[in-house]
């Protein structure tokens, strides 16, 4: 059974996954809406930067707390890719915003 933490984790990130899939993506699906203000470009890189670091972070968080010596390197692991495209994202954000002025 998980305790009351680890559930509570678990809850927070169906809800975000949730929330994402039933707010967000739809909108960012529809046909036939005008292209996104260049303006609000660096905005949603933003955004999906910081969502991503977010999962880096409880990534990283988790991997000390495992029980097995199998787990945390999987957790390291998904932590560094997801911290590297976080970069990525913050990068090509700035690159947004320095060519939009």
């Amino acid at each position: 059974m998980m305790d009351s933490g680890m559930r509570a984790m678990v809850d927070a990130v169906d809800e975000a996954r949730r929330q994402l899939r039933e707010n967000a993506l739809p909108k960012a699906r529809e046909r036939g809406r005008d292209k996104v203000p260049a303006a609000d470009e660096p905005v949603m890189l933003g955004a999906l930067a910081d969502l991503v670091e977010v999962a880096a972070e409880l990534a990283a968080a988790l991997s000390d707390r495992m029980a097995t010596h199998e787990s945390p390197p999987f957790y390291n692991g998904a932590g560094s890719r997801l911290r590297d495209q976080a970069r990525y994202l913050r990068e090509a954000e700035q690159k947004v915003a320095e060519r939009l002025g």
